[in-house]
């Protein structure tokens, strides 16, 4: 309890003795034009990112469109190879899909935080 008591009398010790000051008109200025630039950077970015994200979807689609439509073939090729390759060839489809996932995921995540 004492320790909280002695805690207390350093923070408003600490409040008292404590003067705010505004920084240099230089840094805010400087500050001010930081954000300025982050902001132009995003603005254009903005539709390349829309891009690769409407890209990405659609090349999916392509390749599940033509995998639905060229099944049977697939399937044939696919029993004639055997199994391990066709599980090597799966779980490589997911490393790929989980890693372009995570590196989406960090890239808004950073920029959500900026």
């Amino acid at each position: 309890m004492n320790n909280d008591f002695e805690f207390d009398s350093l923070i408003k010790k600490m409040a008292v003795d404590h003067q705010a000051e505004l920084p240099s008109p230089g840094v805010i200025w400087w500050r001010a034009q930081i954000l300025k630039k982050q902001a132009e950077k995003e603005r254009i970015e903005r539709p390349l990112t829309i891009m690769r994200v409407l890209s990405a979807v659609f090349c999916l689609v392509v390749v599940i469109g033509l995998w639905v439509s060229q099944a049977e073939g697939i399937r044939g090729v696919l029993s004639r190879i055997g199994f391990p390759f066709v599980t090597l060839l799966i779980l490589g489809a997911v490393i790929g899909i989980v890693f372009i996932a995570s590196m989406l995921w960090s890239t808004l995540r950073l920029k959500s935080q900026n």
